[in-house]
């Protein structure tokens, strides 16, 4: 063969291979696939701590860390004349998945416990006033006033939950084969401060019985939603792929936070963005092999009106010093709320709910209603956080 002719295929064939290794590098760069959870748009967990020069807005930039239904952060802020107004963002709902916007409350009070709880470190008293509601079916998307937080000056006072706030996060991965001791979940709940008067209760089901029965309740319910076309494109909408969908929102589930290991996740990254219906097939299996067939203990949270706000409110600030509590603890945690998703969509719907009667029998509390189920355990790997909207972001005037 001509030495020429040689030279010249060798060279082409070193080109084509060194733009396939560029346009290979610019797609990792593009889809953030070495990056994690790392960028601007995690630079709220850095900063969490805020200054003295924050004056009463410190506290919220603990607020904006708390837990969410999808990572929606539906909360705004507004600072005026020494008093702190939370509002509703009920542009960011997730639709027939929360048809009353229960969920949404839920985060909102998460929120409101993240603040509480860093203004009395930073000292400052947090005196807290919930507006009394009754959730309707499908409300407007303009912005509602549901707490009023009233700062002041006090002395200082320690909570050791206050330094879980940057390392709470959602494990949505394998929980270890390792039983959860009965007098862990009672320091729990002590660390948590669910006492017998509170307007929640929690209840753990750790028998093999009650798992099985919980754990078969979440699994229907997940094959429900993905079945049912307008959930699974509500749930799609916040989900959160590459690199710039994750700059450009700041919210949402992200690939890094779906729980996968460490080379599904690169892979998934690599790969065209998929549509509803595979994403709904991944949270399915995953919630069947993984997320139902490892827990350790399941959870419930409990109130007398799950439609009534100020309940809904107190149990989502439950839920956040729960969930910083088992942080502590050295436990995961993961919501898995999709029976409870599935009774306010049977009421949206006028249909027959099973959902309810089957978590009542599983919780043993039949005068009490469900709002929120979860699982817990010692998780095979650490979770990632999730990305985050800056304060700014979330401060409206009036």
């Amino acid at each position: 063969m001509n030495t020429k002719l040689l030279a010249s295929r060798k060279a082409v064939m070193a080109s084509a291979g060194g733009m396939a290794l560029t346009a290979l590098g610019y797609r990792a760069w593009d889809r953030g696939v070495f990056a994690g959870a790392t960028g601007p748009a995690y630079a709220s967990w850095d900063e969490w701590r805020g200054s003295i020069f924050d004056g009463f807005r410190r506290p919220l930039r603990a607020a904006v860390l708390a837990a969410s239904p999808h990572n929606t952060q539906p909360w705004q802020f507004e600072e005026s004349n020494e008093t702190i107004t939370v509002y509703a963002d009920r542009s960011r709902h997730l639709g027939s998945f929360d048809p009353f916007r229960r969920e949404m409350h839920l985060g909102l009070g998460c929120a409101i416990e993240n603040f509480a709880l860093a203004a009395r470190t930073f000292g400052l008293a947090a005196d807290v006033h919930v507006v009394n509601g009754r959730f309707e079916v499908s409300p407007g998307s303009q912005p509602v006033r549901v707490a009023q937080m009233m700062p002041r000056r006090t002395r200082r006072s320690d909570d050791p939950l206050l330094d879980a706030i940057p390392m709470r996060r959602t494990n949505r991965g394998p929980y270890r084969d390792r039983s959860i001791a009965p007098e862990r979940l009672r320091e729990l709940v002590e660390l948590a401060k669910l006492g017998p008067s509170s307007a929640v209760r929690v209840v753990f089901l750790s028998d093999d019985v009650a798992r099985r029965e919980v754990g078969a309740l979440i699994v229907e319910a997940t094959e429900r939603i993905v079945a049912d076309h307008e959930m699974s494109l509500d749930s799609f909408r916040w989900i959160r792929t590459g690199r710039r969908d994750v700059l450009a929102h700041r919210d949402g589930v992200t690939i890094d936070t779906a729980g996968a290991g460490r080379l599904k996740t690169l892979a998934a990254k690599f790969l065209p963005n998929l549509n509803a219906a595979v994403i709904d097939r991944i949270w399915l299996d995953a919630t069947r092999a993984t997320q139902t067939a490892t827990a350790a203990v399941f959870g419930m949270m409990l109130v007398p009106d799950r439609l009534d706000m100020a309940s809904t409110i107190a149990a989502g600030r439950a839920w956040q010093r729960l969930h910083l509590a088992a942080t502590i603890l050295g436990l995961a945690a993961q919501p898995l709320n999709q029976p409870v998703e599935m009774i306010d969509r049977n009421q949206m719907l006028g249909r027959a709910d099973e959902f309810g009667p089957g978590l009542a029998s599983c919780s043993g509390e039949s005068e009490w209603e469900p709002t929120f189920v979860f699982r817990l355990g010692y998780a095979e790997r650490q979770a990632p956080h999730s990305p985050r909207r800056a304060l700014e972001n979330v401060m409206v005037t009036g």
